[in-house]
């Protein structure tokens, strides 16, 4: 006589047959392995990202991108090897006098004329650059800056006229060389100042 003993189960649990659970556990190891990739990857290129931050460069500024070509055409052409500091900085202040339309008012402290010692007179100049086909003349109270531009600043050296006379004048050294730049109002000038030893030629 067979007797019927039902089968005990805990209340609300599902027994679950052996293929169905294996089949939810992989379920659940696959979505969480797709996670952690997916984090192991962020974390990668954020790593490269940050990586690649590190190893560029800051970017220059026109400003300073004009400077240091300027400097080049004027290092060529005259013979110094570096931007002194101090005549920089000097340049620098000259660009303070440049207006929102790019003319120059002309000041005294421009120019220093020195003092006459055993025939020599050490003279320092600074200036904005003059735009091209500018002349200025020992007169004149203002004149039109050189507005550099990327598509212009190939051509600086056409207005370095100026600068290369003073070296080509017979009995000058030049001492102390400086450029500097800077934007205005969205537009970019340079300015360059100079120390030079003028020797004065003896009369017969």
């Amino acid at each position: 006589r067979r007797v019927y003993r039902p089968e005990r189960r805990s209340a609300g649990v599902r027994k679950l047959p052996q293929s169905t659970l294996h089949s939810h556990v992989r379920g659940a190891f696959c979505q969480s392995a797709k996670k952690i990739a997916a984090l192991l990857l962020a974390g990668v290129m954020a790593l490269a990202l940050l990586t690649a931050c590190g190893d560029e460069a800051p970017s220059k500024s026109f400003a300073q991108q004009t400077e240091e070509t300027v400097f080049s055409f004027y290092s060529k052409a005259l013979g110094v090897e570096k931007n002194d500091a101090d005549m920089k900085k000097l340049a620098e202040k000259t660009l303070g006098y440049i207006d929102e339309d790019g003319v120059v008012t002309i000041h005294e402290d421009m120019v220093d004329s020195g003092k006459l010692v055993n025939g020599k007179i050490t003279i320092t100049v600074a200036m904005p650059l003059p735009a091209p086909n500018t002349q200025v003349s020992p007169n004149a109270k203002t004149y039109k800056a050189f507005e550099i531009t990327p598509e212009n600043l190939s051509q600086i050296q056409n207005a370095m006229g100026s600068v290369e006379a003073v070296k080509n004048l017979n009995g000058v050294t030049i001492n102390k060389f400086g450029v500097a730049a800077k934007t205005i109002n969205n537009k970019t000038y340079v300015a360059y100042a100079m120390e030079y030893t003028y020797i004065i030629p003896t009369q017969p």
